[in-house]
C-alpha cells in the first residue's frame, strides 16, 4: 500500500491535536455546555415588585407549598391534569368548588386573575383549612340530605314540581330560595346565585357514610345552574369519586351522558351547554331524564 503523503500526515496530526483541546475543555470547563445554550432574555425594565400581580404570587406559594409537604392531594396528577386542561383554556373565569382540601390552595393558583370561591359543609375542617390558607374565598354551608336517603330522594325527586326544569327554556329550574325542592342548594351566600359560573367542581361534602350528606343535591345544584346559564359558553362540571353508586346514579341523571367529554380515575368532566342552546333532538332514544 503506498504510504500517505505529507500533506495528508500533517492534516491528520493537526485533527487530532483539536480533538485533544476539546475534550481537555469539556472534561476541565465548569460549565461545558454553555455554548450550547440559548442566550439569556432580556430583563428590559427590572421592577423590583417581586411576584406582583398577585396570581404569580399564587403560584409561587402553592408551588412551594406542594413541594414541601407529604400531605398527598385528594386527586391524581392525571385527575388534576383534567381539570388543569380546562384553566388553561379558560382561565380566568369564576370556578366554583365542592369542599375544602389540601389541593384548595391549588385550585385558587390556578386560575389567576379568576374568582375561586369553595363551600364547605365541616365546621371542624373549615376552620383548620382556613387557618392554614386565610386568602382563600371560602363559606360555610349546610346540607338537607343524607346519603343513606340517597335512593328515596332518586325516585321521588320529580314530585316536586320546582326540582323538574319546565319544557321552555324561559323557566329555568330555579336554586336560589327553592326550599320546596329537597335537592336544591336553596340558601347558600347570596354571591353563589349573583354570579354564573363557568367551571364546577363537585368534590364534597361527604358521601361515604350512612349519616353524611351526599353528593346528591351538590350534583343536581350544579346541573341547574349549567342549565340556567346565560353568558356564553358552556359549563364546565367537574364530578370526583365517580367510583362510587350513588355519584354515578345522579351524575347520569343529572349531568347527562351525552354532556359527558372525558375523565380519568375516578373524574369525570360535562361540558353542559344552557336549555337555550340545546339541540332537543340531540338526546336521540327517548330519553326520559328530564335534565338531559
Amino acid at each position: 500500500m503506498k504510504p500517505p503523503g505529507r500533506l495528508a500526515t500533517a492534516a491528520a496530526a493537526a485533527l487530532l491535536v483539536a480533538a485533544s483541546l476539546l475534550v481537555a475543555t469539556l472534561l476541565t470547563s465548569p460549565l461545558p455546555l454553555l455554548p450550547l445554550l440559548p442566550c439569556l432574555p432580556a430583563v428590559t425594565a427590572p421592577s423590583g415588585d417581586g411576584y406582583a400581580p398577585a396570581g404569580l404570587a399564587a403560584l409561587a406559594d402553592a408551588a412551594l407549598y406542594y413541594a414541601t409537604t407529604p400531605t398527598v392531594p385528594q386527586q391524581s396528577r392525571d385527575e388534576i391534569s383534567l381539570s388543569l386542561a380546562v384553566l388553561r383554556r379558560r382561565a380566568p373565569l369564576r370556578l366554583l368548588v365542592f369542599g375544602l382540601g389540601h389541593d384548595s390552595p391549588l385550585w385558587h393558583a390556578l386560575n389567576p386573575g379568576g374568582v375561586t370561591v369553595f363551600l364547605e359543609e365541616d365546621p371542624e375542617w373549615y376552620r383548620v383549612v382556613r387557618a392554614q390558607s386565610p386568602f382563600l374565598r371560602a363559606h360555610l354551608v349546610r346540607y338537607r340530605t343524607r346519603l343513606d336517603h340517597a335512593d328515596i330522594l332518586f325516585r321521588s325527586y320529580r314530585n316536586f314540581a320546582t326540582c323538574v326544569p319546565g319544557a321552555s327554556a324561559d323557566a329555568p329550574v330555579r336554586v336560589r330560595g327553592n326550599a320546596e325542592c329537597p335537592l336544591a342548594l336553596h340558601n347558600l351566600p347570596p354571591e353563589v346565585y349573583q354570579h354564573e359560573w363557568d367551571m364546577l367542581m363537585v368534590d364534597a361534602p361527604k358521601g361515604y357514610f350512612p349519616s353524611a350528606p351526599g353528593r346528591m343535591a351538590a350534583i343536581w345544584t350544579a346541573a341547574a345552574m349549567a342549565r340556567a346559564r346565560r353568558g356564553e359558553g358552556d359549563t364546565d362540571v367537574f364530578l370526583h369519586d365517580v367510583d362510587r353508586r350513588v355519584e354515578r346514579m345522579y351524575a347520569e341523571e343529572f349531568l347527562c351522558e351525552r354532556f359527558r367529554v372525558g375523565g380519568t380515575g375516578r373524574l369525570w368532566h360535562f361540558r353542559i351547554p344552557p336549555v337555550s342552546r340545546r339541540n332537543a333532538t340531540a338526546a336521540g332514544g327517548g330519553d326520559k331524564r328530564p335534565f338531559c
